[in-house]
């Protein structure tokens, strides 16, 4: 299991991006409007592709993130091959608190949230191995 990438939420995505790549970050992909979650989303990349970073700006009150204040949301996770809800379990370090839903932004893939024992909100990417396509 590894880190896909750190969720933050703003409240203006064109201008905290912005705010972003003055940092040293670049855009990796489109603006995505997702109408599951209501929400806007940016990926964004350093320029030595370590670190990938999620600007998430709530469009209405039916947002998912609508009263969260901005700043650090989650840490999304995501493993090659296996079953990540299953290794997740076994851990032993915390609770899937959502059942699966498609993530627009990432390519229509499904995901599940989740909370650590510590209170850490995360996200895990599952494995589809039917998508073959490159996703950010």
């Amino acid at each position: 299991m590894h880190i896909h990438h750190i969720g933050i939420i703003v409240n203006d995505i064109e201008k905290d991006s912005s705010m972003y790549k003055s940092l040293g970050f670049c855009q990796c992909a489109n603006l995505v409007v997702d109408l599951i979650q209501f929400n806007k989303i940016i990926f964004l990349q350093d320029f030595n592709n370590s670190i990938k970073i999620e600007l998430i700006e709530p469009i209405d009150e039916r947002s998912s993130v609508y009263n969260f204040k901005c700043g650090y949301h989650h840490i999304c996770f995501q493993e090659d091959g296996g079953n990540i809800i299953e290794n997740f379990k076994k851990m032993k370090v915390g609770k899937i608190f959502s059942k699966p839903i498609v993530a627009p932004a990432l390519n229509k893939r499904k995901v599940v949230f989740g909370c650590l024992k510590n209170g850490t909100f995360i996200e895990l990417i599952l494995e589809d191995k039917t998508e073959l396509s490159c996703y950010p």
